[in-house]
């Protein structure tokens, strides 16, 4: 298992599923449950005021959702950046969170418009051997996360890039 650590999946060029296919996915490694994410490479074409036109605190916001994944569809899930943790997150890296929770979320919209830096629609979950069986037939590539990757990177790029990292780190 790789730990409790934040990690990057990168998809191997074979993985048909087109849920995943060409995906790089945050995965966090909960106390309950088995591994929990989201995908980092799915923009989609739909802003935060279309999709939540009755929402106060998001229907002037433009940016776009991305799609996170094919499990609770109907859920947001985000990324934040917290000073002290935040109830009903999961930590990712450093001051960043990951929650599905409206109620952090209506927190930390308040405190600062700029705090979350990614919104998604549903997300992506494994069974807790599901994931390492995945890894073992050479389904994904592991990297560890990093802030930059996970905020900066261009989403169109970012897969052929990780895919370049992980393939050249394996001798």
């Amino acid at each position: 298992s790789p730990g409790d650590r934040a990690v990057l999946l990168v998809a191997s060029p074979d993985l048909r599923d087109p849920s995943f296919a060409q995906t790089v996915v945050l995965v966090l490694f909960p106390e309950e449950g088995g591994p929990l994410g989201v995908i980092l490479n799915r923009q989609t074409h739909v802003t935060l005021s279309e999709a939540f036109a009755d929402e106060p605190q998001l229907r002037k916001r433009p940016e776009k959702i991305y799609f996170g994944g094919p499990v609770r569809l109907n859920a947001l899930m985000y990324l934040f950046r917290s000073a002290e943790a935040p109830r009903n997150a999961l930590p990712v890296l450093e001051d960043l969170y990951l929650s599905g929770d409206g109620i952090p979320l209506d927190e930390v919209l308040a405190r600062s418009k700029d705090a979350v830096e990614r919104f998604f629609v549903g997300c992506s979950g494994w069974a807790p051997a599901q994931l390492d069986a995945e890894i073992a037939l050479g389904g994904w590539y592991v990297l560890p996360a990093d802030l930059d990757t996970i905020l900066k990177a261009d989403p169109k790029t970012m897969w052929r890039l990780l895919l370049g990292r992980a393939t050249a780190v394996k001798t």
